[in-house]
């Protein structure tokens, strides 16, 4: 029988730096064997990006130092990475808390090539880390930081962005959207189409209360600059009009929504967060060995998802069908996988199956889909035929 203190000692730093190698492999392996899911005229591929933190035994604090203050002494934070056309991981790494998201996307430029539309969250798009994209021929596209001011050339100097009058002017002349030219800085070295969304009253109204609230909590006031702006929404990009109009460009921001999607999976679900008090490297073989399974039921998910939307014309839901396979197919998944081709083969023809009477993903009226978002104008294909993509 082995001891608790044998096993132990086998979560080493050789058993960690195998499970990681192990886990870079299959994605490399993905990589290089993907077929496109789906034909985007506009881009080669679509990379959404976020990070998902959960906070782990103060004791971990010198390996994964966490926020300070009130917040945990140790988080350990996983950085994500997904390309939507192809539906591969792009990057899938671990960090402590303090590495912040503005960190990682300036070391991170190196994923990005020619044709890649990024889209991230506001706070991987600081300006040095959007003039990285342009560098490597890629383009973004993200919501304007909200404290960001942005400048139009006028006379010959830099003057700034009037949002107040810009409100006034869209309610006079009954205008929903309009798009301007803007510089990201004074210096004007960095120019992006804004798109300016002018949204319902009831919603700024909403917004203007959770304001209210929190700013009473600060002892501070909202400024007539913070009132203007929180009637709209704001999208920046440095894609073309031909390839990314106003028409789309809201709708296309919220696939980064699906990479939420996943984070829910992993927490609910695979339980990825839910961690004992071990020694650092039994954790980081613990979370690479939870990285590796998610990327191959993933990846059989998405497979099966392909097969649903081109030969019968529904989704999959993924929360349905991970859900199953962590409680009554775990076993015979591991089976299939160690069978070989022809059993892994079965095992998703057979998962199909059931995933048509059990997993289909019910669309809400008030739900975005990519279907309709990846752009009313590109052609989505899997096989030939028009297909749904959804992380």
């Amino acid at each position: 029988m082995v001891s608790p203190e044998f096993l132990d000692e086998r979560f080493n730093q050789y058993a960690v730096c195998f499970l990681k190698k192990a886990v870079e492999a299959l994605l490399s392996k993905h990589c290089s064997q993907s077929v496109s899911l789906m034909e985007c005229d506009q881009f080669k591929r679509i990379l959404i990006k976020d990070s998902v933190c959960f906070q782990v035994d103060a004791s971990l604090a010198e390996y994964f130092p966490g926020c300070g203050g009130s917040g945990s002494p140790a988080t350990v934070r996983i950085q994500f990475e997904y390309d939507l056309v192809a539906g591969t991981i792009v990057d899938l790494s671990l960090h402590g808390f303090v590495e912040q998201d503005a960190d990682n996307s300036t070391m991170t430029l190196d994923v990005v090539n020619d044709g890649d539309l990024i889209i991230r969250d506001l706070a991987y798009m600081h300006i040095t880390a959007l003039k990285g994209i342009l560098t490597r021929l890629g383009d973004f596209l993200s919501r304007l930081q909200a404290r960001r001011q942005v400048y139009q050339l006028r006379n010959g100097e830099p003057v700034m962005l009037d949002f107040a009058g810009i409100v006034q002017s869209m309610e006079k002349y009954q205008l929903d959207k309009i798009e301007e030219k803007v510089f990201l800085d004074e210096q004007m070295t960095l120019e992006v189409r804004l798109f300016i969304y002018l949204l319902p009253l009831e919603v700024y109204r909403e917004r203007i209360r959770k304001a209210n609230l929190n700013a009473k909590k600060k002892g501070r006031q909202l400024t007539k600059e913070f009132r203007a702006r929180a009637r709209l929404n704001l999208f920046i990009t440095s894609a073309s009009e031909d390839v990314l109009d106003i028409e789309t460009a809201w709708k296309a921001y919220t696939l980064r929504w699906q990479i939420e999607l996943g984070f829910k999976i992993w927490k609910s679900l695979w339980k990825i967060d839910k961690v004992k008090k071990v020694k650092k490297e039994r954790l980081e073989c613990y979370i690479w060995s939870k990285l590796f399974i998610i990327v191959l039921s993933l990846r059989i998910l998405w497979i099966t998802h392909g097969l649903m939307c081109s030969r019968y014309g529904c989704s999959l839901s993924f929360y349905k069908a991970t859900k199953t396979l962590i409680s009554s197919l775990r076993n015979r998944l591991k089976e299939a996988l160690l069978g070989g081709t022809a059993s892994t083969v079965q095992f998703i023809v057979d998962f199909l199956d059931l995933s048509l009477r059990r997993h289909l993903r019910e669309k809400k009226k008030s739900a975005n889909y990519s279907p309709e978002i990846l752009f009313n104008i590109s052609t989505l294909r899997f096989d030939g035929e028009v297909i749904s993509i959804a992380l």
